[in-house]
């Protein structure tokens, strides 16, 4: 019971949290714009400075995902989803999903051009913040 309480505090906290989109520090810019974060998860947007671009996300029910997404893409979560269906059809795939923070941030020190959003204090020396919210 602990525990799960425990938990719970820790998710809530994490939800109220501002977030940052980060890259490695290859990176080839140092700072995003919020349009530039929404077409590069949108998949409009595949490359910047010939660098091709991996947006990481979290599982759906993920409540930093719901709160960067309210954020950046100023639609609801009911439009989000019929746009992804009509890509799915197209041939376009939705941005990659790692189960956790850790794994996130492991993708994007690991992966030139990968970016996340993390909550601001989960964002260490290795990697650059391109945006702050």
């Amino acid at each position: 019971m602990k525990f799960v309480l425990i938990l719970l505090v820790a998710i809530l906290i994490q939800a109220d949290e501002r977030f940052v989109l980060v890259g490695n520090h290859n990176f080839p810019v140092d700072k995003l714009s919020k349009f530039q974060i929404k077409q590069i998860y949108l998949k409009k947007a595949r490359f910047i400075d010939g660098v091709a671009i991996t947006p990481i996300n979290y599982q759906a029910q993920n409540l930093l995902r719901k709160r960067f997404e309210k954020s950046i893409f100023s639609m609801s979560q009911k439009r989000l989803k019929r746009y992804w269906l009509k890509e799915h059809y197209l041939g376009r795939r939705a941005p990659v999903v790692q189960k956790s923070i850790k794994s996130a941030l492991l993708f994007v020190v690991r992966v030139d051009g990968a970016v996340a959003y993390v909550p601001y204090s989960q964002a260490d020396v290795d990697v650059k913040i391109l945006y702050e919210e």
